[in-house]
């Protein structure tokens, strides 16, 4: 599983990057190589994203990915964008109910994670941006790689929507 998971973050990080169609011209961030994967257990009544937090604050990841996760959840609190405006407008949502973990991913730049998640429970799939307070019904596994190379960090456009820069 391990060696799957580097080989696949790997394949990602060699991928050729071609700008989308009609799209602005995107910015590309070569250069990094992964230095360690962290495997993370969550116990029962964990807080998920305060685990994470911890374990990039002690292990001084400051660029790296979330690559996967899986487990279960009592409770989640995400939000989602609610319109279509030039700025951000957040809609949180707090779910308590049993909650399968689909998938959490997303960058860590400066030490500063940028996380989504997807949850499953009986009225099917749903998701966004992780938060605080989602603690673990069962157990939850998370994969963590940290990266070496260019650093990056977040800084906010003329929208204020934090956008990935070389630091």
């Amino acid at each position: 599983m391990e060696r799957t998971i580097i080989a696949l973050a790997a394949v990602l990080l060699a991928a050729p990057h071609a700008p989308a169609q009609n799209a602005a011209v995107a910015q590309v961030f070569g250069g990094a190589h992964i230095q360690e994967i962290y495997r993370i257990r969550l116990d029962r009544g964990d807080l998920l994203l305060e685990t994470i937090l911890d374990t990039i604050r002690k292990d001084s990841i400051q660029d790296g990915a979330v690559l996967t996760a899986a487990g279960s959840l009592s409770e989640c609190t995400y939000h989602r964008v609610k319109s279509l405006a030039a700025k951000a407008e957040d809609e949180f949502i707090t779910v308590k109910a049993p909650m399968e973990i689909l998938n959490i991913n997303g960058l860590i730049a400066a030490g500063e994670p940028h996380l989504h998640l997807t949850l499953s429970a009986d009225k099917g799939a749903f998701g966004g941006h992780l938060e605080k307070g989602c603690r673990v019904l069962y157990r939850a596994e998370v994969t963590i790689a940290k990266f070496s190379g260019p650093a990056l960090e977040r800084k906010p456009n003329k929208e204020g929507i934090p956008m990935l820069q070389p630091k």
